[in-house]
């Protein structure tokens, strides 16, 4: 038996512009990815069929510390072994994979937990089986899982941890970042839909975007000034008027923290500050938590 546990990190948006709209009803968007150091570990095994066993295909089961999450194709941790499956059955063989997810990262949160379970199962059948996929041709063969699944492979599969994705936001462009700060998520009791809030802004006004490049040269530089005036969320403007309780977290955050800048990431709900240290970001998770919301305290990696 063969076995690889990896580290499967959160991310949040440092911007997301919605610049337009394809044929096929999906969005186009401009946003600049973060990893955070909040994390899943995901542990997937190798049982190969013994010797002169009869053929009988790959068997994938998959379990959980949460036991609300689903064990099936519903679960893209599931679908990651299926894809995997599809793609090299004729070359291992039998046998069976066996995932288990070991939860941190807040579900339904916009922060791409499943995202990046399902490229954790990736990266690790691709070394359990020395399938010896790039990289970049496993960010290809993830992209069908999924728009935040190519960010999560890179950050699993090399060292950066920041990276500008375009068209429905899986085609990547790294950045060398020099932005390091410590942060808390605030996450309030429910999700909001994607696919609601990409089809809601679409009726909204949006009186301010973001430049990409400037966000960019400004990571480049670690000049936090222009990165916290670049950092803007087009999706606010749908998801802060549809859900006040988001809207509330946000003015909290910047009213009775010391957050030097607090943006939504992706369509929410999740609502994350800036701090100048990591004891102002404790504070500030504490305060949250005892008010009765979902908080975590993380950095920039």
């Amino acid at each position: 038996m063969a076995e690889e546990t990896i580290r499967s990190y959160a991310k949040i948006n440092l911007s997301l512009d919605v610049t337009g709209k394809r044929e096929d009803g999906y969005h186009t968007v401009e946003t600049v990815m973060q990893k955070i150091s909040l994390f899943d570990e995901v542990t997937v095994r190798w049982q190969p069929a013994a010797r002169g066993q009869a053929a009988e295909g790959i068997h994938i089961t998959l379990d959980s510390n949460k036991p609300f999450l689903p064990r099936d194709e519903r679960n893209i941790a599931y679908k990651a072994a299926l894809l995997m499956s599809e793609n090299f059955a004729g070359r291992v063989g039998s046998g069976r994979i066996s995932i288990y997810l070991n939860k941190c990262i807040p579900v339904s949160a916009g922060l791409a937990g499943g995202s990046g379970n399902g490229a954790a199962v990736l990266t690790a059948l691709n070394r359990i089986w020395r399938t010896r996929l790039s990289t970049r041709a496993l960010c290809r063969l993830g992209s069908s899982l999924g728009a935040d699944v190519p960010f999560c492979i890179l950050t699993q599969n090399s060292q950066y941890g920041c990276a500008l994705g375009g068209g429905t936001g899986a085609d990547l462009t790294v950045i060398k970042s020099r932005f390091r700060r410590s942060l808390v998520l605030v996450k309030p009791a429910f999700g909001v839909s994607t696919k609601e809030a990409y089809q809601g802004v679409d009726n909204c006004h949006i009186a301010k975007r973001p430049d990409t490049e400037v966000l960019m040269e400004a990571l480049r530089r670690g000049d936090r000034e222009q990165i916290y005036e670049q950092m803007i969320n087009v999706l606010e403007n749908y998801t802060l008027a549809a859900y006040p309780q988001v809207q509330d977290i946000k003015d909290r955050l910047s009213t009775e923290t010391d957050a030097e800048k607090v943006l939504m990431t992706g369509s929410g709900p999740t609502v994350f500050a800036f701090y100048a240290n990591a004891e102002k970001a404790r504070a500030a998770c504490a305060l949250m938590r005892s008010a009765g919301l979902e908080a975590y305290w993380a950095r920039t990696i």
